[in-house]
């Protein structure tokens, strides 16, 4: 049985195979995630997608609200319903549910792999993989008060910093600016609409969560 380890070594020797996306929580990693895997360059499985009805990991499905909640994690069901985008894959360090065999799969079918952590230590450990920094302004979640990590020592050249203000903003050309960026950078095949309509029914959903705090 592979361990964490097993895929720490596979991520060494693999570097480009993998992205990782370091940042703190309720900065929107996750929705970030989402954003990444929806372009074809990038590993995608829709049975991780947290709702059964699409393959687009950026389309929300018609039957409820929100995507899936994680029983196991600590923030509500109305909070991860309405405000959060959460999915069943793509978080190996501390979460024993997740089938480590796969991401061997995905090296040899030479797909690359969207990993994300709140661990920043993971930035020394993989010098060679790229690393996506989320910075900027705590979103608006309501319940999420924790303070954030100084990410002005992080300057290697592995790392790629995003302003989620500016990517998740309701100015449709501070928004543009910024996915271009991101897409530039991982040379991905442009989904601005798509992109674009998933990001403003996200941030409908966090101020709908926000308004309806009791």
């Amino acid at each position: 049985m592979l361990s964490i380890n097993d895929l720490n070594k596979l991520i060494k020797l693999k570097p480009n195979n993998f992205i990782i996306i370091c940042f703190d929580a309720g900065m929107g990693g996750s929705a970030l995630l989402r954003i990444l895997i929806s372009h074809k360059e990038i590993y995608n499985n829709p049975k991780y997608l947290s709702q059964n009805e699409y393959d687009d990991p950026i389309r929300y499905p018609d039957s409820i609200e929100g995507f899936n909640m994680q029983w196991d994690h600590r923030l509500s069901f109305k909070e991860q319903h309405l405000a959060c985008a959460h999915i069943d894959f793509y978080t190996p360090w501390g979460n024993k549910y997740e089938k480590l065999e796969e991401y061997f799969k995905i090296v040899s079918e030479n797909r690359i792999a969207v990993l994300k952590t709140h661990d920043f230590s993971i930035i020394n450990r993989f010098p060679s993989t790229q690393i996506i920094l989320i910075e900027g302004e705590m979103l608006e979640r309501g319940t999420i008060l924790n303070s954030l990590t100084d990410l002005s020592e992080y300057k290697e050249n592995n790392v790629f910093r995003i302003n989620i203000n500016n990517l998740f903003s309701y100015d449709y050309d501070t928004f543009l600016n910024e996915y271009l960026r991101l897409v530039r950078k991982f040379n991905l095949t442009p989904r601005i609409n798509s992109v674009r309509s998933f990001i403003l029914l996200w941030l409908e959903k966090q101020k709908r969560f926000n308004l309806t705090l009791s």
